[in-house]
Order: structure tokens, then C-alpha cells, then sequence
């Protein structure tokens, strides 16, 4: 029988992500800069961005749940720490840790689920 060697970094991630295509903007300062979702959980997400972003620093974001037919447009705002980043190709990407589940978060993963 062969054992698998452990991994040298624990598995952190204590929500499963959803993956999705979710329009978003995000703030380092006063000026918001539009990204894209590419999953989401309750305690985090990973963005698609047009610029390297700073680890361990502040980040706010601003979703907007899709709209449905009939439903009222639901816009959240909260903020996050960015944990990672990285370039992917032509755009870099980065992982953003919210501090606590987001008020509004489960209208917006209802939506894109």
C-alpha cells in the first residue's frame, strides 16, 4: 500500500466556492475599479483583475446580485483582505478573505447558483 506524502500548506478554505462570472468593483481608495468574480464563497472570493494587487492589504467590494426576472436589484457592499495574488495570462487574480459573512451574501449566491 502507498501513502500519499501530506501537504506542506494545510487546506484553509472553510466555505466551498462557487463558481461563477460575476461583474463586481472594487476600492482600494476613493476610486472604484471594475473585476470580475470568478468564485465565491461565505468567507471569501477570487477576482479577476487588470492590475497586481497588494497582499495583506484592505480591499472593498461592491456586488451587485444579478437580476432575475421580477427580482429587485439587491447591491452589497463589504470589505475583504487580499490574501493572495498572482498574474494569470493577460490579468492577475487574487484572493480576497471577508472578515465575517457578509450581510446579503446568500441573495447574491441564491442568484448565481
Amino acid at each position: 500500500m502507498i501513502e500519499a506524502a501530506a501537504s506542506p500548506r494545510p487546506n484553509r478554505r472553510i466555505a466551498t466556492r462557487l463558481a461563477c462570472l460575476l461583474t463586481v468593483k472594487y476600492s482600494r481608495s476613493k476610486e472604484w475599479h471594475p473585476a470580475t468574480v470568478v468564485d465565491l464563497s461565505h468567507r471569501g472570493c477570487r477576482l479577476r483583475v487588470g492590475e497586481d494587487l497588494p497582499r495583506d492589504k484592505d480591499v472593498n467590494l461592491l456586488f451587485e446580485r444579478p437580476l432575475t426576472d421580477g427580482a429587485p436589484a439587491i447591491s452589497m457592499e463589504t470589505d475583504g483582505t487580499i490574501v493572495w495574488a498572482r498574474r494569470e495570462g493577460l490579468s492577475f487574480q487574487a484572493g480576497i478573505q471577508f472578515p465575517e459573512e457578509p450581510a446579503d451574501l446568500e441573495e447574491i449566491l441564491r442568484a448565481i447558483n
